[in-house]
């Protein structure tokens, strides 16, 4: 049953039947895109030589290895069923294998050059060079906390200013900074330069990249040392995600704030002293069922990951109306100046699932909450937790349990999901001798029919074509046996197709579309 499958096995299924969104969500999850099943088969050579042309680009991007010197690489090869994918396979760069293991890891390089949102941030000036590097704070603090510690003084002041001692090169520093960002560093990195970069990452305690570079400075081979950065490279994203969730964890969710307390002009000390994070640039407020407030200190450009936050962002804080300020009577409040901006009304869990995934990609959505998480990730316009909400929905059997047919099928029509619009007609399909006499099927017709002008179409209702469809593939029929079945007159022959059986369905069908005075 599917629900036993591993992570891993379910990868392997989605990359054979072309699965493009589920393949997306488990690499998203970190598994591993790069093993092999009982078979010896990786997930690259099974979406290969099932010709699935979408997925093999998805996991190449994600990190997926294609190394033509080594066994599994050249089977990919070879084994692709479609000389497009052969071409794709042959023309890929290995190193660009590792610029985008991630969708956050890829947000995360792209922050260093972008200025946009770098709100609270920290400036690392060298004199000697007359440069500096202006960098996240809340970054570094996840990243490497023996940097982000320098930003304090003696008295443990915030300074956000830090110059670096003369003797700490810019290129050096530089090589740091693109790691702390996920960006791929190693082929930058000169043979001279090795010793020097080891020392200031052991410094640092960035034990990662010194253990990896006192390793890869010994080795000569061009394959190997190929996939060892690929490795690397994983290790390092992997390492990140874990980072920014404990970031999350400790920085975000203890660090919530109950708008009420904030309300009270003699705040105690010690809440004044809990809720305090340099590293804040915004704060998001939810509101759950019970009207009780709760609010997140987050990062701008973080939440600028949805579309709508980013939208959002974009507009000048002064002329934007969208963000307000906390009411707050103690001006000495480090929160107090912040600007506030409102999730739709939504359980806290589904707040923190939202912020889980901008920061870090965490894919872990109950079944209990997918429909929440996909309106709300509607509303912010992201259409990859779109996704990764509605493969739960249509995975998990509970959701079944729980929920109508036809409440996922409104939850479809308002999220524009295809995906859960095919997934109500299958099962409408599959069991429509026990839907078509209900009040809700008839009004589910009603409401595709009134779409059609959203469409664009004057000959057909959606949702009656697509259960047309799966009915075709309930009795494992295609089109052109259905035309070949029409000239058949034996009853057995077409008892034994399923001919009869199909017709039947179909009458059911047209019966209500007759009711409903409709002509599909």
């Amino acid at each position: 049953m599917n629900e036993y499958r591993t992570d891993f096995e379910k990868l392997c299924y989605a990359c054979r039947v072309g699965d493009l969104e589920n393949v997306d969500r488990l690499a998203a999850a970190g598994v591993n895109l790069n093993g092999v099943d009982n078979f010896d088969n990786s997930p690259l050579f099974l979406a290969s030589l099932c010709g699935h042309e979408e997925v093999v680009k998805l996991l190449l991007e994600r990190g997926a290895i294609c190394d033509r010197d080594r066994y599994e690489g050249a089977r990919c090869i070879y084994g692709a069923l479609t000389d497009i994918i052969r071409d794709i396979l042959l023309a890929y760069d290995i190193s660009k294998a590792v610029d985008t293991s991630q969708p956050f890891a890829t947000h995360i390089s792209s922050l260093l050059s972008e200025e946009e949102f770098l709100t609270n941030g920290l400036k690392l000036v060298f004199k000697q060079d007359n440069e500096h590097i202006d960098i996240h704070q809340f970054l570094l603090k996840a990243r490497c906390v023996e940097l982000w510690k320098t930003f304090f003084s003696a008295s443990n002041k915030f300074i956000p200013t830090f110059y670096v001692p003369t003797n700490n090169r810019l290129k050096i520093f530089t090589l740091i900074i693109k790691f702390i960002y996920l960006i791929p560093v190693i082929h930058e990195i000169k043979t001279t330069e090795y010793p020097e970069l080891i020392d200031l990452s052991k410094e640092l305690k960035l034990e990662t990249l010194s253990n990896f570079l006192d390793k890869l400075r010994h080795v000569t081979d061009p394959s190997e040392k190929s996939s060892m950065i690929i490795e690397f490279q994983f290790r390092v994203t992997e390492e990140a995600r874990l980072q920014l969730c404990n970031f999350v964890e400790n920085n975000i969710f203890l660090n919530t704030i109950d708008p009420k307390n904030l309300k009270t002009a003699n705040t105690p000390a010690s809440y004044n002293s809990k809720i305090i994070d340099p590293s804040a640039d915004i704060l998001l407020l939810a509101k759950d069922s019970s009207d009780t407030e709760r609010i997140y200190p987050c990062h701008i450009s973080i939440l600028s990951r949805a579309h709508y936050f980013q939208v959002l962002f974009s507009l000048p804080f002064s002329e934007n109306h969208m963000f307000r300020k906390l009411k707050n009577n103690n001006d000495s409040d480090a929160f107090s100046n912040l600007p506030v901006i409102s999730l739709p009304p939504c359980e806290f869990i589904v707040a923190e699932i939202v912020i889980r995934y901008l920061y870090y990609d965490d894919s872990d959505i109950p079944w209990e909450y997918s429909i929440d998480v996909l309106l709300i990730a509607d509303f912010l316009l992201e259409d990859r937790l779109k996704s990764m909400s509605a493969i739960v929905i249509t995975q998990d059997p509970q959701v079944l349990k729980n929920y109508s047919i036809f409440e996922i099928l409104d939850v479809a029509w308002q999220t524009r999901m295809e995906r859960l619009e095919h997934f109500v007609a299958k099962i409408l399909a599959k069991d429509i001798r026990k839907y078509y006499k209900s009040e809700e099927f008839k009004d589910a017709i009603m409401k595709s029919s009134k779409r059609i002008s959203e469409r664009e179409e004057t000959d057909t209702i959606e949702l009656v074509d697509d259960i047309r469809y799966y009915l075709l593939e309930k009795y494992s029929l295609e089109p052109d046996d259905i035309q070949y079945y029409e000239t058949v007159d034996d009853i057995r022959e077409l008892q034994s197709a399923g001919i009869l059986d199909y017709r039947k369905d179909l009458d059911l069908i047209d019966q209500v579309l007759h009711i409903l005075h409709l002509n599909a």
